[in-house]
């Protein structure tokens, strides 16, 4: 709580007139206002209404000093829910292709009511060598410092803060190019508490306890995930993104079986268990037919609709409806009495094509009927893109299809949804590219990108790829 404690006044002392201060006491002091006492769940500013974030993560910048302009630093933009502006967060002290905001996610790390901004750096230099990667904390509500995650021990080009989550008092970062026990680009991932910022630990394949083994390219922590999978109720799940698992049976391996068919694993109860985790994996061939080169496992997203849970994985090179690579989405649900199952798989039909990458993107609209959101970036024959929205679990709601606006743009790059909006990044619209807000419940559609509306352009710099990332 931000307010002052209230003076405790001992029933014998004399009544006095209303207002009047206590003798040999000192006058109450107003409680300073608290920026987040009506924040909504996605609510950076306070203002009470939902926000958006949207990564440029090779945007030029200014310096820390705002004299010079540092290339390929990266920004984030702030899109606030209520008045549509706005506002640009760049790292402390940006240093050239950092690639900050590479990955971005509005989450929940301190006690108040505002959002606050996780961001990937997976291109930082760190004293460990290039390409470390790092990710940052920045903290909605109150100012203060951002806080700065990295690996306990940093590895050059492991690329940590390519994927991100938070919930309840857990952060998990991917650095899928981490080399565990020198297998090259084999892949980690790190959690954190959110009350010990400063302590992480680190999970792989070689990790005891954990479904799989670490092998070369896998890309372990391509994309993650945190939520409730069917483990301990009250506990959290982890689920892993390896699209470049190659489906090659067991025991370590390397360049056998179907390459990059991909993979998931979920690991259970994943902060009680540090000693020794409880996992399960999938392969997509476990479930539907599946072959080399599918990227099973390439996005990730949650979801909860009442006591059931759902995972989407993007596999958007699969063969749906046996149009061979035109892009799947598998669904996976849980509950707090059922283990987390394969449900239906998604795609486009008849009428998708090969290389459309259905379920390059994937996120759940929440808040009343759950709706699932898929990127098709590269759907058409000039590579627009689209996004498609519908209601899973037996909804009734309308199917929605928005197509890209212009050639090339590759709408449905990122997506992701905030309070009663979608936003569906293109990060190749114009020169500095764009997103799209979509209402949820109506046919909406808002394109924004800096410089134009109410979003503002960078200062001393230029965006690149505005849209490459949403949260």
């Amino acid at each position: 709580m931000r307010f002052l404690l209230s003076l405790l006044l001992a029933a014998a002392l004399p009544v006095l007139p209303a207002g009047a201060p206590v003798p040999g006491s000192a006058v109450p002091v107003a409680a300073a206002p608290d920026p987040c006492a009506s924040a909504g769940e996605s609510d950076f500013d306070g203002d009470g209404v939902d926000d958006a974030v949207v990564g440029d993560p090779f945007a030029d910048v200014a310096g820390a000093d705002g004299a010079e302009t540092v290339n390929g630093a990266g920004a984030v933009h702030v899109l606030s829910g209520r008045s549509g502006e706005g506002a640009v967060v760049t790292a402390p002290g940006p240093a050239a292709g950092d690639g900050f905001g590479w990955s971005v996610r509005l989450v929940h790390i301190d006690g108040d009511r505002c959002a606050d901004l996780l961001v990937g750096a997976p291109y930082a230099d760190l004293p460990a060598g290039e390409d470390a990667g790092a990710a940052y904390v920045v903290y909605g509500g109150t100012p203060r410092d951002p806080v700065r995650l990295t690996a306990a021990e940093p590895e050059a080009d492991a690329h940590f803060g390519w994927s991100l989550a938070a919930r309840g008092p857990l952060v998990a970062v991917g650095a899928p190019h981490e080399n565990v026990d020198g297998v090259a680009d084999s892949g980690a991932a790190h959690l954190f508490e959110t009350s010990a910022l400063d302590r992480p630990w680190k999970i792989s394949q070689s990790t005891d306890g954990v479904t799989g083994n670490s092998e070369v390219g896998d890309m372990f922590g391509w994309a993650v995930e945190l939520g409730r999978l069917g483990g301990t109720a009250g506990e959290l799940d982890l689920a892993i993104g390896l699209p470049y698992e190659n489906d090659d049976g067991t025991g370590v391996q390397a360049g056998e079986g179907k390459l990059d068919s991909g993979a998931i694993g979920v690991l259970f109860d994943v902060r009680k268990n540090r000693g020794k985790q409880v996992s399960k994996k999938w392969d997509l061939r476990e479930i539907t037919e599946a072959d080399a080169g599918d990227r099973f496992g390439y996005a990730l997203a949650y979801g909860e609709d009442g006591d059931t849970s759902y995972l989407a994985v993007g596999a958007p090179l699969g063969d749906g409806e046996s149009v061979k690579d035109s892009g799947v989405v598998q669904l996976f649900q849980a509950s707090s009495t059922a283990e987390i199952t394969p449900g239906p798989t998604f795609g486009q039909g008849r009428e998708g094509v090969a290389g459309d990458g259905y379920g390059f993107a994937v996120a759940f609209s929440e808040g009343g009927e759950l709706r699932l959101v898929v990127g098709v970036p590269f759907r058409g024959p000039d590579q627009r893109g689209s996004v498609s929205l519908f209601p899973v679990g037996g909804g009734s709601g309308r199917a929605r299809v928005v197509d890209g606006t212009g050639p090339g743009e590759r709408f449905g790059w990122s997506v992701a949804a905030s309070g009663n909006k979608i936003v569906a990044g293109a990060p190749d619209r114009g020169t500095s590219g764009g997103v799209t807000l979509l209402g949820r419940n109506d046919g909406a559609a808002t394109p924004a990108a800096p410089g134009a509306g109410k979003v503002p352009a960078l200062d001393r710099g230029g965006s690149a790829d505005f849209g490459s990332a949403t949260g």
